[in-house]
C-alpha cells in the first residue's frame, strides 16, 4: 500500500484500550512511525467509519479526528487548539463583527468545538467552501504536528477509535466532511518540504524565547533586518503565530531564525511563557535551547511578563500593543510602581483576553494589524462586563482628528508614543479610581 510516497505493510495490536502502532519483529513488537497510522486513516475510509479517532503521542500530545461515513469534518487537540483555530480563522478572510469575534475565540465561555464552526456556517458568516478551507488547513497542521512529534519521542504512537454512528449532530448535518487521503498526502509532503529545508528538529507549533539580555540583542543584531522580527519574540506566540504577524510563510520564516536557534541566541518553549507555573531565569532552563523541547513538564519563565500579576491588591492595567517594545516600557514604568499588568499583542486575542481577565485599566494601542483601537475601545463600551473600564488610546500621532474620534468611540485620554512615566502615571492617576500616583 503507498501513499504520499510512503510504503508500508504493518499490523495493529491492542493495550490498555488503546491501540499501539506496531510490527511484530522476531516475535517481538517494535513502535515504528507516522506512516502507520495511514493504515488506520485507510481503514476509517475504506469501512465509513462514523466516529472519532483519538491519536496520542508520550507523554500528553493528543488529538481528536471526528468522522463521518468515512471523512473528516474536525479536529482538535494538538499543543495550543485556540491559536490553531484562530489563526486559520484568519486565513479565510472573513469579515466576523468583532463581538461575534470576541464570543467565538473565548474558550472560557464558550468551549471551542465544531458546534462553534457550525453556528458560523449556520449564521452565514462563512461559506461552506471556506469551512472546508478553514478544516482542512488545521487537519493538515495537526497530522503535521503528528508526524513531527512522533519521530522526535521514538515514533511511539497510540490511538483509540471510538465509534458514534452517523448520527444527527450539529457537525455531521450541517458543516462539510472532507476526503482524507488529499489532506493525508498534503500533510505529509509539506513534512518533506520541512525537512528538505533542514528544519526537522524544529517544531512550528512551539514558542521561541530569547535566551538573551536586552543588550546582547542591540549589540548582535542592532541595523539588522531580523531586529525587529526578534523584538516581538517574547515566548507567548508559535513560530506559525509570530510568521502570520509578519505575513510570511512558516517555512520562510523559520529559515530566517535558523542561525540564531542554532546559536542558541533563541530557545523554544514547549507551551507559552504565560503558563509558567514559577519564575525563573529562561537562560539556565534547558528547555529552551532544545529545538522540540521537553513535555514531561511546564517550562519556566519570567513571571513579570504578561499576565502574572505582582500582587492581588494592586490595580490589573492591560497592555495592548503589538510592539513588545512599547510593552516593554509599559512593563517597567508599571511594575516599578506597584501595579499588576499583562499584555495583548494578537489583535485576535483582544477580546477574550479582557473578558477573562477583566483589567482595572486598559492601555490601547491605535494602529495595530486585523483591527485598531478605535474598533476594540467601541466594542469595549459595548462589552457589559467592560465598558466602565478606562481606555488610554496610544499613538505615535497625536491630531486633532484621531482625539476627537478617540473621544466619540468612548476612550478616556490620549498618550503619545514613546511613553513617559510621569504621563504614564498621571493618565492612571484621574481616571482610576483610588489611585493616587
Amino acid at each position: 500500500m503507498t501513499a504520499g510516497g510512503f510504503e508500508f505493510d504493518r499490523r495493529s495490536h491492542s493495550v490498555d484500550g488503546w491501540g499501539e502502532i506496531m510490527v511484530q519483529t522476531n516475535d517481538k513488537p517494535v513502535a515504528l512511525s507516522f506512516k502507520d497510522l495511514i493504515i488506520q486513516l485507510k481503514n476509517i475510509k475504506a469501512n465509513s467509519f462514523s466516529g472519532n479517532l483519538v491519536v496520542k503521542i508520550e507523554p500528553s500530545l493528543s488529538w481528536t479526528f471526528s468522522f463521518r461515513l468515512g471523512r473528516v469534518g474536525w479536529v482538535s487537540g494538538g499543543v495550543d487548539l485556540l491559536d490553531c483555530w484562530q489563526r486559520h480563522l484568519g486565513l479565510a478572510q472573513l469579515d466576523i463583527p468583532l463581538n461575534k469575534l470576541a464570543d467565538i475565540n473565548n474558550p472560557i465561555e464558550k468551549p471551542l468545538d465544531s458546534h462553534t464552526l457550525a453556528s458560523l456556517l449556520t449564521d452565514e458568516l462563512i461559506d461552506r467552501q471556506k469551512c472546508a478551507n478553514l478544516v482542512t488547513g488545521m487537519v493538515v497542521e495537526c497530522l503535521f504536528d503528528i508526524i513531527q512529534f512522533s519521530q522526535h519521542s521514538g515514533n511511539r504512537l497510540f490511538y483509540k477509535v471510538i465509534e458514534t454512528g452517523a448520527g444527527n449532530t450539529e457537525l455531521n448535518l450541517v458543516l462539510p466532511v472532507l476526503e482524507i487521503e488529499p489532506i493525508l498526502t498534503k500533510s505529509i509532503q509539506t513534512w518533506q518540504e520541512w525537512s528538505k529545508l533542514e528544519l526537522g528538529v524544529y517544531a512550528p507549533s512551539l514558542f521561541p524565547m530569547i535566551a538573551k539580555s536586552s543588550e546582547e540583542i542591540s549589540k548582535v543584531l542592532d541595523g539588522s533586518d531580523l531586529y525587529h522580527t526578534v523584538l516581538a519574540i517574547d515566548g507567548n506566540r508559535s513560530i506559525r503565530r509570530l510568521a502570520a504577524n509578519n505575513r510570511q510563510s512558516v517555512a520562510d520564516f523559520t529559515r530566517t531564525l535558523l542561525p540564531l536557534f542554532r546559536s542558541g541566541f533563541i530557545g523554544l518553549l514547549p507551551q507559552p511563557k504565560s503558563k509558567t507555573a514559577k519564575p525563573a531565569n529562561p537562560v539556565a532552563n534547558s528547555d529552551t535551547h532544545s529545538p522540540l523541547g521537553s513535555r514531561s513538564g511546564p517550562p519556566t519563565g519570567n513571571s513579570a511578563a504578561l499576565g502574572n500579576p505582582q500582587t492581588k491588591q494592586a490595580p490589573l492595567i492591560a497592555c495592548i500593543d503589538d510592539s513588545l517594545l512599547i510593552y516593554q516600557s509599559l512593563e517597567r514604568i508599571l511594575s516599578a510602581n506597584g501595579f499588576r499588568h499583562y499584555g495583548v499583542q494578537d489583535p485576535l486575542k483582544i477580546m477574550p483576553s479582557l473578558i477573562r481577565n477583566k483589567p482595572d485599566f486598559i492601555f490601547l494601542d491605535l494602529l495595530m494589524p486585523i483591527t485598531n483601537g478605535y474598533e476594540v475601545c467601541e466594542q469595549i463600551r459595548k462589552t457589559p462586563s467592560l465598558k466602565h473600564i478606562p481606555v488610554i488610546i496610544l499613538t505615535g500621532k497625536d491630531g486633532l482628528i484621531d482625539r476627537m474620534r478617540s473621544k466619540m468611540v468612548g476612550a478616556n485620554g490620549f498618550l503619545g508614543k514613546p511613553v513617559e512615566s510621569e504621563a504614564v502615571l498621571q493618565m492612571i492617576g484621574k481616571h482610576l479610581v483610588g489611585v493616587s500616583k
